[in-house]
């Protein structure tokens, strides 16, 4: 049986992966009055850069080309691997998007468009909806009805592992993941943001930066995942760490285009 308390820990990530974006989304529009394009030209960017290209590449090194998913196997190139493909492809497609799309939207309020816009949709892609199939498939082992999905050796196989999560596994552990949306949301807002003064400044090495901070926050994860970290509490407070700095980026920076506006004109 799944227990209420993981049922619960499903439906509050759910409400914060869904949530977050949309309060965020009314209260900048209402403040700042953010564009509506650039926050679905965000969401555009994460699905294509992000799902689908990174996806397609994770496919083939990882799964389809036995030399390369040998060679990965080692945590530390899995970690260098993992974290500095997530900031390629990821920051490299703000840069493009933001530089070939948004050419009339350069002010620091479309870097948060576009931020919100990204961290939203990965929010909703890796944990609302995972939320929601997750919570169908407790419901379906709480009546019973789970097993019928059971129709052969492979499906066995694959389903078992999330059956012995939903119903053995930590329900605080299940929490995590919708309070990490929090950190890696205000993260993409930092990153979305110095993208963008790249592109302001005409200075290439603000990407490389957003690049490598994209990287670093990944590491940890990667790590854990490959059995180096065994504290997950330890990713999330590294991951949290950044998130503060980002904040902290997001607000100062602000300033910084005010004063960019002012030396241009």
């Amino acid at each position: 049986m799944v227990s209420s308390a993981t049922i619960v820990s499903m439906i509050v990530s759910f409400i914060i992966a869904i949530g977050t974006p949309i309060f965020l989304l009314v209260f900048f529009k209402k403040r700042y009055k953010i564009s509506l394009i650039v926050l679905l030209i965000g969401m555009a960017t994460f699905f294509l850069f992000a799902s689908v290209l990174e996806g397609l590449l994770h496919s083939y090194l990882l799964v389809w080309n036995t030399s390369t998913k040998q060679f990965l196997e080692n945590p530390w190139l899995f970690m260098l691997y993992g974290g500095l493909m997530a900031g390629i492809f990821e920051e490299t497609g703000r840069f493009i998007m933001m530089k070939l799309a948004l050419k009339k939207y350069r002010e620091w309020k479309d870097g948060l468009a576009f931020g919100l816009g990204h961290g939203g949709m990965e929010a909703i892609l890796l944990v609302g909806v995972n939320s929601i199939v997750m919570l169908v498939f407790a419901f379906m082992i709480n009546n019973g009805t789970f097993d019928s999905l059971l129709i052969n050796e492979q499906t066995r196989e694959s389903m078992a592992p999330i059956k012995a999560q939903l119903t053995s596994g930590s329900s605080f552990i299940i929490l995590l993941g919708g309070i990490e949306r929090l950190s890696a949301l205000a993260i993409h807002l930092g990153l979305s943001i110095l993208v963008l003064y790249s592109i302001r400044s005409r200075k290439i090495m603000f990407l490389f930066l957003a690049i490598l901070i994209h990287a670093f926050f990944d590491f940890p994860a990667a790590l854990y995942q490959a059995g180096v970290i065994k504290n997950i509490y330890l990713v999330e407070l590294l991951i949290a760490i950044i998130a503060v700095g980002s904040i902290y980026w997001v607000v100062k920076s602000r300033k910084l285009f005010k004063d960019d506006i002012r030396a241009a004109s």
